[in-house]
């Protein structure tokens, strides 16, 4: 069997080399010339052995770690004499760790014998993510989001994380400190593979990673959000993302199982949420309606209905209660935490 390799595109020579042995020899096959992780990922059942240089920015522990668990043999390349770049690929489990200055038959030979004899499955399992979201204005995504979260938690190990880069309000609502954040998390996968127990605060039985306030610095990016997101559904049953009114980018729609939707009981929380639902991309959103008001309940459900073409999976009356516990940075309220968790986990 020829062996079929995805090399990540690199500015160093052994991987233009590498390829040229694979033309001219036919030893092992190319199947996949890698620029960004997805591509690998999409195709890997085209592949048998990653072969990555440590150089690379995205090539950490953590995107090693989910190559190995796609059944995937992992070599990693690293510069001569650079030990912090060796290990580091060490920690993410690659079968070999070659410096790139090796001969091309003897990277060859290692490719054979790494590449799986039959193919493997991936080990461990999945937590479930889901992505809470709201409109413009304050429907109460993050009021929902802690609730759904906290329900879950009473049966499973949840991680809840302040996922709205645009108006983080995790650490406030919840009366937290800024720090850890969420930037301390994305350095922690990207530097162990996982997100260690200091980036992380407990609060109730949940663990919490809370939006970044650090105004000197860039918000934490698409691809770090995602390795995030995936380290953390390795590690707990659930995650609960607070997206507030942003858009999930593209590499983090893959990540997720569902969305839900938090409308305002308005009639301008509704034009919203049409609005939202006519440019949706993504998971059908479960939809919540939240603050209504009991004596309008079925006509809000109705215009719902009516104007996005979707359900409500629950309709939360509004309670001065929620409010008074919001501003005292306490735990939603029991009530709004049971209504919300009513909808149950994703399937």
């Amino acid at each position: 069997m020829t062996v079929r390799v995805a090399t990540v595109l690199s500015a160093r020579t052994w991987e233009p080399m590498l390829v040229a042995h694979a033309t001219e020899t036919a030893a092992v096959r190319v199947a996949l010339r890698a620029f960004q992780p997805r591509d690998i990922e999409s195709r890997s059942d085209d592949i048998d052995v990653v072969v990555a240089g440590g150089e690379v920015a995205w090539v950490t522990p953590h995107q090693i770690s989910m190559w190995r668990r796609l059944g995937l043999g992992v070599i990693g390349i690293h510069p001569p004499g650079d030990r912090p770049a060796a290990a580091l690929l060490e920690l993410g489990g690659a079968d070999e760790v070659l410096p790139d200055d090796v001969d091309i038959a003897a990277l060859v030979q290692a490719i054979r014998f790494v590449a799986p004899s039959e193919r493997r499955t991936p080990t461990g399992s999945r937590g479930s993510v889901a992505a809470v979201v709201g409109t413009r204005g304050a429907p109460g995504c993050t009021e929902v989001a802690c609730a759904y979260a906290l329900a879950l938690s009473r049966q499973s190990s949840v991680v809840l994380v302040d996922a709205d880069v645009t108006a983080p309000s995790l650490a406030v609502r919840l009366g937290v400190a800024p720090r850890p954040d969420i930037a301390d998390a994305a350095d922690s996968v990207r530097s162990e593979g996982l997100i260690e127990r200091s980036a992380l605060r407990e609060v109730g039985s949940l663990d919490v990673i809370t939006g970044s306030h650090r105004d000197e610095e860039e918000p934490v990016g698409d691809q770090m959000l995602s390795g995030l997101v995936e380290a953390a559904a390795t590690q707990y049953e659930h995650v609960v993302l607070d997206m507030g009114s942003d858009s999930p980018s593209h590499g983090l729609l893959e990540c997720l199982d569902e969305m839900l939707l938090v409308v305002e009981a308005s009639p301008v929380g509704i034009v919203r949420a049409a609005q939202a639902t006519r440019s949706w991309f993504g998971p059908t959103p479960r939809v919540i309606v939240n603050k209504c008001h009991h004596r309008s309940r079925d006509e809000v459900v109705r215009a719902v209905r009516t104007w996005t073409g979707l359900d409500p999976v629950a309709v939360i009356p509004r309670r001065a209660r929620v409010r008074r516990y919001a501003s005292a940075g306490r735990l939603p309220d029991l009530r709004f935490e049971r209504a919300v968790g009513s909808i149950g986990a994703p399937s």
